[in-house]
């Protein structure tokens, strides 16, 4: 009995002596994330008005170009000016012939310069105007009728070209001029007999036709060495080249 009690005293003061080892606490478990907060919507806008369309640039509409003055009639033209006399180049030349005309507006010769002008800037129809203008006036000017053809001539009014010269070469018979127009009508057809015929009647009336600077036309006459043989050959040339002779030519006794 008293072996047992003494045993337990023993275990006991074991048990007491013993370093008392704390109870590690159990692991705190890891917290879960806090779940992230639902932002809260932000409430829509109230509806605005809508917007008005931006309207589109209407044209700005071009205006329209003021009318151009009437030309002033050129004086000597029955009905007023020359219908295209708006687009000739204004020059000192063509007021001063306005000018002269307005003074004197019967005057042929100042009718006819008025025509030269014209025609020498492309407006054959105006021309012819006042050609005809001149010749109610007077209508014996052969020099005129030489212009009318050579206005109908170049609008390729053949007929009324050829009638308009020969009328000249009627009041006029030696005029050369009048005749190599008419042969150059008849060039224009392709007529050639009566084109060369007409030529050499031209160039044996005024040799100097055959002049460039005369008569700027014949540098490009294609029937000009026609023209030459024929009136050549007419009176009484020989047909063949001219020949040389080996002797010296014999010279001539000056006279005392």
């Amino acid at each position: 009995m008293r072996l047992r009690s003494a045993v337990a005293i023993l275990a006991l003061s074991v048990v007491l002596a013993a370093p008392v080892v704390a109870a590690a606490p159990p692991p705190e478990p890891s917290p879960s994330p806090a779940p992230s907060p639902t932002p809260t919507p932000t409430p829509p806008l109230p509806p605005g008005p809508a917007p008005s369309p931006v309207p589109k640039p209407s044209p700005v509409p071009k205006p329209s170009p003021a009318p151009s003055p009437s030309p002033t009639p050129a004086p000597g033209r029955p009905g007023g000016a020359p219908s295209d006399a708006e687009s000739i180049p204004p020059s000192s030349e063509y007021r001063a012939l306005s000018d002269r005309l307005a003074a004197d507006p019967k005057n042929a010769a100042l009718l006819n310069e008025m025509g030269n002008y014209l025609a020498q800037h492309g407006r054959l129809r105006s021309a012819i105007t006042q050609y005809e203008a001149a010749l109610k006036i007077k209508p014996d000017l052969a020099i005129i009728w030489n212009n009318l053809g050579v206005t109908q001539t170049a609008l390729q009014n053949f007929a009324e070209g050829e009638r308009a010269y020969r009328r000249a070469i009627k009041l006029n018979p030696g005029y050369a001029l009048a005749y190599y127009n008419l042969g150059a009508n008849f060039d224009r057809r392709e007529n050639v007999d009566e084109a060369i015929s007409w030529y050499q009647r031209a160039i044996e009336l005024d040799p100097t036709l055959l002049d460039v600077r005369v008569n700027p036309q014949v540098a490009t006459n294609r029937y000009l060495v026609a023209i030459l043989v024929k009136s050549y050959l007419d009176k009484g040339g020989a047909v063949i080249l001219p020949v040389q002779s080996m002797y010296p030519p014999k010279q001539r006794k000056k006279s005392s």
